[in-house]
């Protein structure tokens, strides 16, 4: 099974689990994924699906030091666990 078969995967576990952090994190990266391939007119390889997924990590922990520093915790704890499901869809 493809990265995107697991992602159908997980996102059917976190409906039906009901767990809202997981279905969030999963519908923004399909998103991404589908943006990117109508702007290369394209179907996407799985290299560059984990480049979109390492896109989407770095702006989280930019998101985590900023909110830290801003005196935000729920906000930088909330991104932090993002970037942690976005980090188990990467290759080992």
């Amino acid at each position: 099974m493809g990265l995107r078969g697991k992602l159908d995967e997980d996102l059917k576990t976190g409906l039906k689990a009901k767990n809202a952090l997981l279905v969030s994190v999963i519908r923004l990266l399909k998103s991404g994924f589908l943006n990117a391939e109508i702007e290369k007119k394209r179907e996407l390889t799985e290299d560059e699906l984990f480049e979109i997924i390492m896109k989407n990590i770095k702006q989280r922990k930019e998101s985590v030091e900023s909110f830290t520093k801003g005196g935000r915790q729920d906000l930088a704890d909330k991104e932090q666990s993002e970037a942690k499901i976005l980090s188990s869809y990467l290759p080992e």
